[in-house]
């Protein structure tokens, strides 16, 4: 009969030869703090990367539609006497959209609002015609992030579309920038049909008020105003088209009121110093619209 060492027995295992590692069935707490550190602060690090990506890609479609409408636009004046169209409530979004066969190419992927189109513009502002959507779109309504500039176009106060010759720098005159909009923004093309929904500004007049120019106080970046009516779709930026169609990204919009008005000569007035004194980029130094000293020296110039 075999014999056997001490310590021999049923259930009893050698652990002779067997390295301690491979014993292991999982990861320590500590090790699996670790990790988890890491993931975070890689996420922290990549999210805002991604968000940056996607921001950009937004800004990039949105700035493909632009030229889109800059080129509409320019071709609506071919037809028109070399005359822009209106912005007299709106109006412009209709005339333009023959040019243009896509509502969407008003709409930023970004922020956009609601604008209702009136036809105070077919009826010669016949009152009353603030309570009268045009028709098509249905019910007047246009998804869009853009404003036009009324001291280029025409039309503010139903003053006559401005001709295209008035423009002497056309690559550094703004034609139209992207609106400051609000909530609920798109979700108002659902309003009750009664409604006359408006979450988007779709003109601006920085003859008439020089902080038309500037971003509205809900972006958070500067220059910003209280009635601005820009806004900072892209990356705290936003798009331009300029009048002789080409578009592009800006940081901020131009500060020499000849950008925005070209009956104005280059460095004669700045929009921030004219808000300052609370007036518009006009040589009356005064603000206001309708028959004010402002508002007739812009529509007339």
């Amino acid at each position: 009969m075999l014999g056997c060492n001490r310590g021999c027995g049923v259930g009893k295992l050698s652990l002779h030869g067997v390295s301690p590692m491979s014993l292991r069935v999982g990861f320590t707490l500590i090790e699996l703090l670790v990790v988890i550190a890491i993931i975070a602060i890689l996420a922290a690090i990549l999210f805002p990367v991604f968000s940056q990506a996607r921001d950009k890609a937004r800004q990039t479609s949105c700035l493909s539609n632009a030229k889109q409408v800059g080129l509409a636009v320019l071709q609506y004046t071919q037809d028109y006497d070399e005359k822009y169209p209106s912005n007299h409530w709106g109006i412009y979004l209709i005339l333009v959209q023959p040019y243009m066969r896509n509502w969407e190419m008003w709409r930023c992927p970004s922020y956009s609002g609601v604008y209702t189109v009136r036809i105070c513009f077919w009826v010669n502002n016949a009152s009353g015609c603030a309570s009268i959507p045009v028709e098509p779109p249905p019910l007047g309504r246009v998804i869009t992030g853009w404003l036009s500039n009324s001291d280029v176009m025409g039309g503010w106060d139903n003053w006559p579309p401005k001709p295209i010759t008035r423009v002497q720098e056309p690559a550094a005159t703004v034609m139209m920038a992207e609106n400051d909009n609000w909530p609920p923004r798109e979700g108002a093309i659902n309003n009750p049909p009664t409604s006359l929904p408006w979450t988007g500004h779709m003109a601006n007049s920085t003859c008439r008020w020089a902080w038309h120019a500037m971003f509205h106080n809900r972006w958070n970046v500067d220059p910003r105003h209280g009635s601005g009516r820009l806004g900072a779709h892209h990356m705290d930026g936003l798009n331009f088209i300029f009048a002789d169609g080409h578009a592009k990204w800006q940081k901020q919009p131009p500060f020499d009121c000849a950008a925005w008005v070209p009956a104005l000569s280059r460095g004669q007035m700045d929009i921030r110093n004219q808000t300052a004194i609370g007036a518009g980029c006009n040589p009356t130094n005064t603000s206001g619209g309708g028959s004010s000293a402002a508002g007739t020296w812009c529509g007339q110039n």
